[in-house]
């Protein structure tokens, strides 16, 4: 018998390559027995027979949430991009969608599991059934054993224990405090992912997250309406996320409503001793030549905050001022100037908005690291601490616009404020933890918040 290629003209006289033409056929026909081939060879065989009827129904469900001119932009995304999508969309297919058939709806997994599918090894099968059986759901990483697992905890009912999958590939990049959401399958003796998975990051779940709560107030979790709820917001909510640029928060001062605006001054010191003793003499400035000063001031609900942070710089004979609005910067700097008179220079004012370098990066940009990322890893993770410990130091008692105005210690005697701190709380670590993941030092712990508030982690 004469072997014919894959690009050869079909036997059949099709005008069409064999690869194009009777090879896709005799590909769908050919068993297999390993799991890994059940959704491609239930995908080949669907756009075979019901080719029209599949499109159909990914356009009218998971791509149904879209306007056109989203669809338009979601296919026109990078390859590798719209792969991952449609990785996801195939899968949805498979465990969640219906086809037309004669005017009847038919759920797709019945349909490739009853006679007349396609010819499916018994553990394609079960495979296929398995993933019916579960229903897409939001969950928070626990914890990662990086290369070979991850325990996930459902998002929305935190009484549920955690529970441990087997995810090599996932788990290499992934950090604790994670949103994905995705199908847990028992398999054997352990848990695994069937394969699709959403990344949902953080600060643009709040929106998910309420219309999940909010849908499935009465619902049994287990539920058949349950699980169409978190089959069509998840999928709907992670597309969306590829095609609508995200929205950039204004940041202002929660004392004087004005924007922040990152604010530094650097100075040449001539006279340490000079500068030191006039600090000293100040009332309202704490601190010392080693960590530094802060100008303090008494706020309208009793906290004392800061208006001004006096850095010593890397070189001996640098020192920086740094401002979180331009009101505080321009008083100050009038201020620090009439203090210190003789005993410094003046160098220059670099500026920073906030609001900017979170939309540069958002939008892909890569803006210049800080310097201090060159540092020995376990140097930053020294001068990160001592940021986040004096950034958060009134923490607990100032109100946050996250807990509707209420500060975490009003919002804990409640048990939905309680479970928006902790929340906020996650927020905070995993930012920090990717963070330094991607700078390769060991991660700053936020359990001082946790414990000014007297709640466990």
């Amino acid at each position: 018998m004469i072997k014919v290629g894959r690009n050869d003209p079909c036997p059949c006289g099709s005008g069409k390559k064999y690869k194009q033409c009777c090879l896709l056929e005799a590909e769908a026909a050919r068993p297999a027995g390993d799991r890994s081939e059940a959704v491609p060879k239930a995908i080949h065989w669907l756009t075979l027979t019901r080719g029209r009827a599949v499109r159909e129904a990914l356009d009218e469900g998971f791509f149904g949430g879209l306007d056109e001119e989203e669809y338009q932009a979601l296919m026109g995304m990078e390859p590798d991009t719209l792969e991952a999508i449609m990785l996801n969309a195939m899968e949805w297919l498979l465990a969640d969608g219906f086809i037309a058939i004669n005017g009847r709806d038919r759920r797709v997994s019945e349909l490739l599991l009853t006679k007349g599918g396609p010819l499916l090894s018994a553990e394609q099968r079960e495979w296929i059934a398995l993933m019916a059986s579960k229903p897409i759901r939001l969950y928070e990483v626990a914890e990662v054993i990086p290369g070979e697992s991850m325990r996930l905890q459902d998002l929305l009912l935190p009484g549920r224990a955690p529970v441990l999958v087997q995810e090599r590939t996932g788990s290499q990049q992934a950090v604790r405090f994670d949103l994905i959401a995705g199908r847990i399958l028992p398999v054997a003796d352990h848990f695994e992912l069937s394969g699709a998975v959403y990344a949902i990051p953080r600060n643009r779940s709040d929106g998910l997250i309420a219309q999940l709560r909010h849908e499935l107030e009465d619902a049994d979790p287990d539920s058949s309406i349950a699980r169409e709820v978190t089959g069509c917001l998840i999928p709907d909510h992670w597309l969306k996320l590829f095609v609508a640029p995200p929205e950039i928060p204004q940041f202002v001062d929660l004392i004087t409503q004005d924007p922040i605006l990152l604010v530094t001054d650097h100075y040449r010191v001539r006279d340490w001793n000079a500068l030191e003793h006039a600090l000293s003499g100040e009332a309202d400035v704490e601190g010392n030549r080693r960590d530094g000063w802060e100008r303090l001031f008494e706020s309208g609900d009793g906290v004392e905050r800061s208006s001004a942070a006096i850095n010593p710089g890397q070189r001996p004979d640098r020192l920086s001022v740094f401002y979180r609005t331009q009101p505080y910067a321009d008083t100050g700097r009038t201020w620090f100037n009439g203090l210190a008179g003789r005993s410094v220079a003046f160098l220059s004012r670099e500026i920073s908005d906030p609001k900017g370098v979170l939309s540069k990066r958002l939008s892909g940009g890569n803006p210049r690291p800080p310097a201090q990322a060159q540092l020995p890893p376990e140097i930053l993770t020294e001068l990160v601490g001592k940021h986040i410990r004096q950034f958060y130091q009134h923490w607990a008692d100032q109100p946050l616009p996250a807990l509707g105005g209420s500060t975490p210690r009003e919002a804990i005697n409640t048990a939905e404020g309680l479970e928006q701190v902790k929340f906020l709380l996650h927020s905070y670590q995993h930012g920090e933890d990717r963070q330094a993941k991607d700078q390769n030092r060991e991660a700053v712990s936020y359990d001082f918040l946790w414990q000014d508030l007297g709640i466990a982690p």
